[in-house]
């Protein structure tokens, strides 16, 4: 399975969740290697059966985001069916990052998820085709790609704030109720 990154600005509070994820994890594994050893495990065998059990008990936050970006790409208004993207679009895709975007505030760091390469790709094509129509008067426009003046940087925003971006459907799939929880990882977030 070909494996993707993908860079997402994140808000607040999913910045934390994740954190708190990743650390309760960490704890998890260091508790579990305790144990072993206080059974009479060596050290190594320990760490060797943690490092076999990784990525069922505390998986990662690439794991996580998949199944997460995956439940919600089965809502009806992301769902499709959707014409696949056109040798044209997918060139345009790959400045997805580039894209004019909505200003957003509350995004306070960067995070890079590696997601199959199948995901991102349903996750480009129902951004794209939800948001065609806006990105297509974009370019009509000249709003793209050029250094722009107050008014017309005002327009570009007027229209982007239309548009569904891969990033935003990705924060809306992490910021779904119980979608950065694992299964028997109890406080696997804040």
């Amino acid at each position: 399975m070909e494996i993707q990154r993908i860079t997402v600005w994140v808000t607040g509070p999913i910045k934390s969740t994740l954190d708190a994820y990743h650390d309760n994890c960490a704890k998890a594994e260091a508790e579990f290697i305790r144990s072993k050893i206080s059974g009479g495990a060596e050290k190594r065998a320990a760490r060797a059966e943690a490092a076999r059990l990784r990525p069922e008990r505390w998986p990662t936050q690439d794991v996580l985001a998949t199944a997460a970006v995956r439940r919600y790409l089965r809502e009806p208004h992301l769902a499709g069916p959707w014409e696949p993207l056109s040798p044209r679009e997918l060139g345009r895709m790959r400045l997805a990052g580039r894209w004019p975007g909505p200003k957003l505030g509350g995004l306070v760091a960067e995070r890079q998820f590696g997601l199959p390469a199948d995901v991102v790709l349903q996750v480009r094509t129902a951004s794209w085709r939800i948001s065609k129509e806006w990105l297509d008067l974009l370019e009509e426009e000249g709003l793209v790609g050029v250094k722009l003046d107050a008014e017309d940087r005002a327009r570009r925003d007027e229209l982007a704030s239309n548009l569904l971006t891969p990033g935003q459907i990705i924060r809306d799939a992490l910021g779904q109720p119980f979608a950065l929880r694992w299964p028997g990882l109890h406080g696997s977030t804040k």
